[in-house]
């Protein structure tokens, strides 16, 4: 007897992946309940809209108006700045060295798993009026590893005051169902395990010093994405998630903590989706290093979008009902898919 055993490069001519059967049209009672969501979704917005022009607006200007020493406390001012950056060595990562880079008495730990392009990146600089050190660390590491690592470079360099979380692995736009699921899970070990790791042990540590900011990378991909992009967009909902909650509950002890959700940077992790147009779509990876630096040393800001026209335009589709979300979601797929198949 022959046996068939069927591969991810070969296609099932019965399974369309961006087709429509007539089960899948939704029903007339799903239907009403959706547009009972999408007049629940315009009351709430108006009410945000009123909300934030009337009160965050006024509170806003006020803030605009007091001195420095009302908005940032003096021991931050005469404290030496030691930033921890995790995923150094290019892209947002590496410019936010360089933000830090210029800072006199400033010590910067440059820490990524590609130790040769790190230091090939820490050279280019050429002397910098900050100290850099490199640091090999990689979020795929088990988590007692990732947190002694840590702690082992607040003892070294530190007490740590600042941590940018950027590093982490990114499956770009391909098509879900041809990756591995070994693949998946290193995207959620580096993504969910190694950062929530990182962050939580340096939460510790300054959380028992009541000073700390803590800057995490996420996604707008997180709030809508294409569904060929599960894996990742997933996580990164998550990432969006446990960042923006645990601004609120590390505000008591003195830390903290910012959320970034970039659109499309123009970076080495969104080269596929460059390669396949719409280079004008793609934010400069400098630019968010600048806002998330300012986004850090001058508080006031929970969540850093760039570009912010995607932020926009992400964020007003977050009201859409379920149905249309569904909808949304197969149109951005076969977006997607079309340019891949035209490239």
């Amino acid at each position: 007897m022959t046996r068939i055993v069927r591969t991810h490069s070969q296609k099932n001519p019965g399974v369309n992946p961006t087709s429509i059967s007539p089960r899948q049209m939704p029903s007339v009672s799903y239907t009403m309940q959706n547009l009972f969501i999408s007049l629940a979704t315009i009351a709430v917005s108006s009410a945000s809209l009123f909300f934030t022009l009337f009160v965050f607006l006024p509170l806003a200007c006020l803030r605009a108006l007091l001195p420095l020493n009302m908005k940032v406390r003096l021991s931050e001012l005469r404290r030496n700045k030691v930033v921890l950056v995790l995923g150094a060595s290019r892209g947002i990562g590496f410019n936010l060295v360089k933000q830090y880079a210029n800072e006199k008495g400033t010590v910067i730990i440059a820490a990524s798993s590609s130790m040769d392009i790190l230091r090939k990146s820490i050279i280019s600089l050429g002397e910098t009026p900050a100290s850099i050190q490199c640091h090999e660390m990689n979020l795929t590491w088990p988590h007692q590893k990732i947190a002694d690592g840590i702690r082992a470079m607040d003892r070294l360099y530190g007490p740590i005051t600042h941590i940018f979380e950027v590093g982490g692995l990114s499956n770009n736009i391909q098509d879900w169902a041809a990756r591995s699921l070994n693949e998946t899970r290193e995207m959620i070990s580096a993504n969910i395990n190694g950062t929530v790791t990182a962050i939580l042990a340096t939460y510790d540590l300054m959380k028992d010093r009541g000073y700390g900011k803590i800057c995490v990378v996420g996604s707008l991909t997180g709030i809508v994405g294409p569904a060929n992009m599960v894996s990742y967009a997933s996580i990164k909902s998550f990432i969006n998630t446990f960042t923006t909650s645990l601004r609120l509950l590390a505000a008591p002890c003195g830390v903290d903590v910012v959320c970034v959700q970039p659109g499309f940077i123009d970076a080495q992790m969104t080269r596929r989706l460059r390669e396949q147009g719409g280079q004008n779509l793609f934010g400069s990876a400098e630019d968010l290093a600048a806002r998330m630096k300012e986004g850090v040393e001058k508080g006031g800001r929970g969540i850093v979008i760039w570009p912010e026209s995607h932020g926009a335009v992400m964020y007003a589709l977050r009201g859409v009902n379920p149905i249309c979300e569904e909808l949304l979601k197969w149109v951005l797929m076969r977006l997607s898919m079309g340019k891949q198949k035209n490239n």
